[in-house]
């Protein structure tokens, strides 16, 4: 109830008020608060270095770095120039991993660490300016409880500042530049492109306005789709020139031949179905990067998920269709839609939804529906965040991290329950937009 009354005190007080004074504090304790994992445990950022001075020199780079760096990159042979792309990454990732290394190598987490502040300073700017002062004191809080342990050591803030421009683009009529800010996030990240569909129906609602768009198709507007297609199609291509296989199917392989990752709703139902009667007992290890679950039920599970996926996109479309969500709500409901049926839920997801949360629901704060979610999305990142801090130092050994796992107090209960409000989360952004349509 307190934490309740605190929360309705401090959005009255930000009605009255912009007080930019508050988000720069706010931005101060985001960076204080995020600034040790460059230091402590930057893994993922010497994987980035790798990467990057690995496509820009070749294998050769490889005597320029600690002799363990590198290691999770299966090189065979001496590797020339240009030809070594991100394996989980789609290869335009390379732009940003390469900016740190105009600095000494010594200093290339700190460089990489520093640019995403500049990132997350103009996405909460973005907000503040062409939102509401309410959207911006909101994200920031929001990224302090939920992303603030990986929001300087994870390249993340990039595809989701894309999305935020595409849709700001979009809301000002500005397609071009929308359907280019919508093509540079699918090339960093791949999980923009779900947004898509919504996009294109969205100018074509403008350009009908009146009428029902899906009555008069041969009047749809079809060049910025294509202008979509070409921008990915070209830059794909560009890095396919070094590298056919990396550039086009390295990152698609990659995805479809990972299990659930043991963060994601998959792997809670898996532990859950583990637990009843005589459930198949939960297997983890150690693949591609993370700590993932196996079980002869994951392939139908995935198979069901994948096919709520369809069905939500399907849905959302329709919604938008009828007028029961705009753009926003639907970019909102697609991207909530894929955290809680995709294999993979990390920490830094979080940062693909945020700026969205805090437009599509938190800015709107004369309403109960507003509260309510901001409370549910407190506790989201709280726990998120927690499970990060508190129990991901014991899993850093990737050879005794599946048996550590299973060991940890409450490791996979904090998991369901996180996950569970998620879910929470997309139904009662589905349900609201059901309600508006009938």
């Amino acid at each position: 109830m307190a934490m309740r009354r605190s929360s309705l005190l401090w959005i009255r007080s930000l009605r009255r008020r912009p007080a930019p004074w508050l988000l720069f504090l706010l931005g101060t304790a985001l960076f204080v608060e995020s600034a040790w994992q460059v230091f402590l445990a930057p893994t993922d950022l010497l994987r980035y270095q790798c990467y990057a001075l690995l496509f820009w020199f070749g294998s050769t780079a490889l005597h320029w770095l600690p002799a363990q760096q590198c290691t999770f990159l299966p090189l065979h042979g001496a590797q020339p120039p240009f030809h070594i792309l991100p394996q989980e990454y789609p290869p335009l990732t390379l732009v940003p991993f390469s900016l740190p290394l105009l600095v000494p190598p010594p200093y290339y987490s700190l460089t990489f660490a520093l640019l995403m502040l500049v990132i997350a300073a103009v996405l909460l700017w973005l907000l503040y300016r062409f939102v509401s002062p309410e959207a911006a004191l909101g994200g920031a809080l929001l990224l302090i409880l939920g992303g603030g342990p990986l929001l300087q050591v994870r390249y993340d803030l990039l595809p989701s500042l894309c999305v935020l421009i595409c849709l700001l683009a979009a809301q000002r009529e500005r397609w071009t530049l929308a359907y280019l800010a919508l093509a540079g996030g699918t090339l960093l990240k791949l999980y923009p492109l779900l947004g898509l569909p919504a996009l294109l129906l969205a100018e074509q609602q403008h350009l009908n306005a009146g009428q029902q768009p899906l009555k008069k198709i041969a009047s749809w507007r079809w060049r910025h789709l294509l202008l979509f297609a070409a921008t990915v199609v070209m830059v794909s291509a560009f890095f396919a020139l070094f590298n056919p296989e990396g550039a086009l199917l390295g990152p698609l392989r990659y995805f479809s031949q990972r299990p659930p990752q043991i963060e994601s709703l998959a792997a809670s139902l898996l532990w859950l179905s583990s637990l009843v009667g005589a459930g198949q007992p939960l297997q983890l290890l150690f693949s591609y990067g993370s700590l993932n679950v196996t079980s002869p039920l994951a392939p139908t599970l995935s198979f069901l998920l994948m096919g709520l996926l369809c069905i939500g996109l399907l849905l959302t479309l329709w919604l938008q269709y009828k007028g029961a969500f705009d753009l926003w709500e639907s970019m909102l409901a697609l991207l909530l839609l894929l955290l809680t049926t995709g294999k993979v839920f990390s920490p830094q997801y979080l940062l693909w939804v945020i700026p969205l949360v805090v437009s599509s629901t938190l800015s709107h704060t004369t309403s109960t529906r507003a509260r309510f979610w901001l409370l549910t999305w407190i506790a989201i990142c709280l726990l998120t965040s927690s499970i990060y801090v508190l129990y991901y130092p014991h899993l850093a050994d990737p050879s005794s991290a599946p048996q550590v796992a299973l060991t940890l107090p409450g490791f996979f209960e904090i998991i369901l329950l996180r996950n569970a409000l998620v879910l929470a989360a997309t139904l009662g952004q589905f349900g609201f937009g059901l309600r508006r349509a009938l």
